[in-house]
């Protein structure tokens, strides 16, 4: 009778523990799912392996493709009198598709890119598989855009991803749902030109739904094979779809990659065209809240996940000939990000022979220099979004340990308005204890040594009792 328990019981454990067991969709199987699926108002992922994301801090944005051959912007150089271009970007649809029987990367080492960006500091990293353009890094089965039809099946995302892997780093993919170069995709710029943007409609009201239908199904046949051929992604970051008066199936889209891809982070650049509907595990800024990091961007609020995204020299795109942002300016945006809570996506444009661009490695090193001590205040630690209410410095804070962030321009005695007195206070730079005072209403008060003071961040740990 014991034997026959102790059996049941071991058969009981084996079924549960394998419909526990998520479950690895094939390609076919991932395509399928999604016509099943009735749709789920998004909510952000609560999945234990998804928390990474609001502690990473600093990622990588990398834009590679076919328009790296001519140092272009991606995509946007085929659109005329774009307003964020500048003079001499222009060059048309005919030309620029042209690069893509030039686009042969001989000399493509991710490992070395990746290894690079692990050792100054970056948490997670995310490569344009496909821009808007339309053309794909990987061998892909579905449209003309690809490295099966201009590259003899070469595999691209392969190697990136496994370098990923080797160094720890999550592994992010960049995908466009808008897609130039399918003929269905109705680009709404009328005859490549931005300024006629929006005076005309391809498709009637009457088809209009049914043509994106069929640009989904497209859509998600190439987005089952990114998510289903790689193993686990751990970000996966669209860029908009730019289609009006249609059903985007935005709740299909997130009940279906809860299911392929559980433990992954998604972007908010699925739209939804409608204001009710959220999507989106994080919120986005881009570009223009650098120019003021020291004000919390508007649109986030205490609670929310969210990233800056701005190029780290030129355009998206690889920009040979432009100044890397100032190290400083790079830590600076990195401290006010993380003091508010949010990631920095930095991006690069590598050279179209699989090379980084110049001065790359070298700016990897500065940041390496300064993360060496410093990495604590800025990776796997938490907000203190009302820091400007508290203290005259940004902060940022991990448990019982705040951090205070002395930029170079700071001149006076930092103030630290805390409940409790603290029991150490050091310089991260060189580990020196610091001499403070501490009032019940005035908070910790100390001054730097001008001799301890650096060209960039000096970060003040505070270590409460």
């Amino acid at each position: 009778m014991k034997i026959i328990l102790i059996s049941s019981f071991f058969v009981v454990v084996f079924f549960f523990s394998i419909a526990q067991k998520p479950h690895k969709y094939t390609e076919s199987e991932a395509f399928s799912l999604i016509k099943t699926l009735e749709g789920t108002p998004f909510k952000r992922n609560n999945h234990p392996n998804a928390q990474w994301f609001p502690e990473a801090g600093l990622g990588l944005f990398i834009h590679w493709g076919i328009h790296s051959v001519a140092a272009l912007d991606p995509s946007w150089t085929m659109i005329k009198n774009c307003p964020w271009a500048g003079p001499g970007y222009f060059v048309g649809r005919e030309k620029y598709y042209q690069l893509v029987n030039e686009f042969n990367p001989s000399a493509y080492d991710p490992d070395k890119w990746i290894l690079a960006a692990k050792q100054a500091g970056f948490q997670y990293v995310v490569l344009t598989t496909k821009h808007h353009d339309g053309y794909c890094l990987w061998p892909s089965k579905y449209g003309n855009m690809n490295t099966s039809k201009y590259m003899n099946n070469r595999d691209l995302l392969k190697p990136y991803i496994e370098a990923c892997r080797k160094y720890g780093l999550k592994v992010g993919l960049y995908f466009s749902p808008r897609d130039w170069s399918n003929p269905i995709y109705p680009i709404p710029y009328p005859d490549y030109d931005y300024k006629n943007k929006g005076t005309s409609d391809k498709y009637p009201d009457n088809i209009n739904q049914q043509k994106f239908d069929e640009f989904f199904d497209f859509t998600i046949r190439q987005l089952s094979e990114l998510l289903t051929n790689y193993g686990k992604i751990d970000l996966l970051w669209f860029d908009s779809i730019d289609w009006s008066k249609i059903n985007t199936y935005s709740e299909r889209m997130h009940a279906w990659l809860r299911i392929i891809q559980p433990e992954m982070v998604v972007n908010p650049r699925w739209d939804t065209n409608d204001p009710f509907k959220h999507f989106g595990d994080f919120k986005s800024e881009e570009v223009s809240w650098g120019a003021h990091p020291e004000k919390k961007p508007e649109s986030i609020s205490d609670d929310d996940w969210w990233e800056f995204c701005n190029s780290w020299s030129g355009n998206w795109g690889y920009s040979p000939m432009n100044k890397f942002k100032d190290i400083y300016e790079v830590i600076k945006i990195l401290v006010y990000a993380r003091s508010f809570g949010g990631n920095y996506l930095l991006n690069i444009g590598p050279a179209p022979d699989g090379t980084m661009r110049s001065g790359f490695y070298d700016e990897c090193i500065k940041l390496a220099a300064w993360m060496e001590n410093n990495k604590e205040s800025v990776v796997g630690n938490q907000a203190v979004p009302n820091w400007q209410e508290i203290s005259n410095v940004p902060l940022t804070k991990n448990g019982n340990c705040y951090y205070a962030h002395v930029f170079t321009e700071f001149k006076g005695s930092v103030n630290v308005r805390l409940k409790y007195p603290p029991s150490e206070v050091l310089l991260l730079s060189n580990g020196k204890n610091i001499d403070f005072k501490y009032d019940k209403k005035a908070g910790i008060t100390f001054d730097l040594n001008y001799t301890d003071r650096t060209i960039l961040d000096d970060v003040v740990k505070i270590v409460l009792q």
